[in-house]
């Protein structure tokens, strides 16, 4: 049995966290079998589920009418500008399909221009909009980012990205 969100809000991600950092048990209401939810693994969904509504959030207190799957293209596409839609799906860690339909709608909202480069490949620049944006993006990854640093000492912070990198070394 898996636990599988596509949308949640807030308050179910406080109520997943709650039950998983008690290591409580699961009982399924269509199954009597009690289900041993696994601790990290679990936590770690939460806590991310947690950040995207907390970006999402800071970027419509910002103005942006922009997906954090958008968000996280810009930001991609701020560090070098003309990627390759796979070179973009290599960065940000979703799959082509998603990152195409994100592309898609940039490109549509004219944050991005598209360029053909053969039938299999396009190449994805920012448009003028998206570089003028780029201050508040900006600011809203450094808030983010000073807010997460906030939460526990140095020391347990640099240990809790040596786990994650680890993690994502070995995937």
């Amino acid at each position: 049995m898996h636990i599988i969100c596509n949308k949640v809000d807030e308050s179910t991600i406080l109520w997943a966290y709650a039950l998983y950092s008690r290591n409580q048990n699961f009982r399924s209401m269509s199954d009597t079998r009690t289900y041993q939810m696994p601790y990290v693994g679990c936590l770690m969904g939460a806590a991310f589920q947690c950040q995207i509504i907390q970006l999402e959030s800071a970027l419509k207190r910002e103005g942006l009418c922009i997906t954090s799957a958008e968000y996280m293209i810009l930001r991609a596409l701020y560090s070098c500008d003309g990627l390759q839609q796979c070179e973009i799906v290599d960065m940000v860690g979703k799959d082509k399909a998603a990152i195409s339909r994100s592309v898609a709608a940039m490109a549509k909202k004219g944050l991005v221009i598209i360029e053909s480069v053969s039938y299999k490949c396009i190449r994805v620049w920012l448009s003028d909009k998206a570089k003028e944006i780029r201050p508040r993006i900006m600011k809203i990854a450094d808030e983010r980012h000073e807010a997460l640093l906030r939460l526990a000492p140095k020391e347990d912070i640099e240990a809790f990205v040596r786990v994650l990198t680890a993690i994502v070394d070995k995937a």
